[in-house]
C-alpha cells in the first residue's frame, strides 16, 4: 500500500482524503473500516498522512510482532 501511495501521490498529489487507500484496501478485499480506525489513531488521516506518519509506525509494530 506504502508503495502504491507513493507513486500515486508523486504524480497526483493528495487531495486531502484517503481515497487511494481506501480504494487499495478495497480492491484487496481487507476489512477497510479496521484499518481506516487505525490509521486515524496513527496520524494517517489522508493519503499523504498515511504515507508520511503511519509507514514507520506500521513497519515498528511489525518488528515488534
Amino acid at each position: 500500500m506504502f508503495d502504491m501511495l507513493a507513486q500515486e501521490l508523486s504524480t497526483k498529489g493528495c487531495d486531502h482524503t484517503r481515497r487511494l487507500t481506501q480504494q487499495f484496501l478495497e480492491q484487496r478485499g481487507q476489512a477497510a473500516e479496521a484499518v481506516l480506525a487505525w490509521l486515524d489513531d496513527n496520524g494517517g488521516f489522508c493519503d499523504c498522512e498515511v504515507l508520511a506518519n503511519v509507514e514507520e509506525r506500521w513497519l515498528d509494530c511489525r518488528e515488534d510482532g
